[in-house]
C-alpha cells in the first residue's frame, strides 16, 4: 500500500491518487464484505437448535416426581422439556404418571435406561416388558431394553407382557 499512497510529486498525480483511492475502496469493501459474513455464520449458528441430550444419573439425583433418590439406573428414566430442563425418575412409571401432568406437548425428547447395559435409549425405540412379577423402585414392574430379542426372552420368563411406548405414555 506504501508503493502507491505515497505523496505524488509528478504530472502524473491524479492516476496515482485514482489507484490508490481504488485500493482503498476495495480494502474497505473486503472488510466490509468479511464484516457481513461473519455477522452471518453467528446468526446462523445462533438459530440451530443444540442436539436433546439425556444427563446422566449422578450420586443425589432424586426422582422429580416421588423425591426417592436414584440407586439403581437399569430402572432409570428421563425426559426433556421443550424449554430444555431435564426430569429425572427412579422408575418409568414416575416418568409417564409426570408426563401426564406436564403435558405431552411440552416434552421434546424421553429417554429410559437398557436394562441390561444401563445406557440410555430413546424411549419410542425400547422395547418394554411389564410383570407384577418384576420388583422395580415403585412397583411398577417395567424394565427398558434395546434388545426386541432380550425383552421376548424376559417377557417369557416372567409371564410378562411386551408393551410400546406409545402405550405407556397414553
Amino acid at each position: 500500500m506504501k508503493r502507491f499512497c505515497q505523496p505524488i510529486q509528478t504530472h502524473e498525480s491524479s492516476s496515482k491518487l485514482s489507484r490508490c483511492r481504488q485500493l482503498l475502496r476495495s480494502k474497505r469493501l473486503g472488510f466490509a464484505l468479511t464484516g457481513l459474513l461473519a455477522f452471518w455464520v453467528v446468526l446462523l449458528s445462533a438459530c440451530q437448535t443444540p442436539e436433546i441430550k439425556p444427563l446422566e444419573i449422578v450420586t443425589g439425583d432424586t426422582c422429580v416426581r416421588c423425591k426417592a433418590p436414584i440407586t439403581e439406573k437399569h430402572f432409570a428414566a428421563e425426559f426433556v422439556t421443550k424449554d430444555r430442563f431435564v426430569r429425572k425418575f427412579d422408575d418409568i412409571s414416575c416418568l409417564v404418571q409426570h408426563a401426564a401432568k406436564v403435558g405431552k406437548n411440552n416434552i421434546a425428547a424421553y429417554y429410559v435406561a437398557d436394562f441390561p447395559s444401563q445406557k440410555w435409549l430413546k424411549a419410542e425405540e425400547a422395547y418394554f416388558v411389564q410383570s407384577d412379577q418384576i420388583s422395580t423402585p415403585k412397583n411398577s414392574g417395567i424394565l427398558a431394553f434395546k434388545d426386541e430379542a432380550q425383552a421376548k426372552t424376559l417377557a417369557s420368563q416372567y409371564q410378562a407382557k411386551l408393551v410400546k411406548f406409545s402405550d405407556l405414555i397414553k
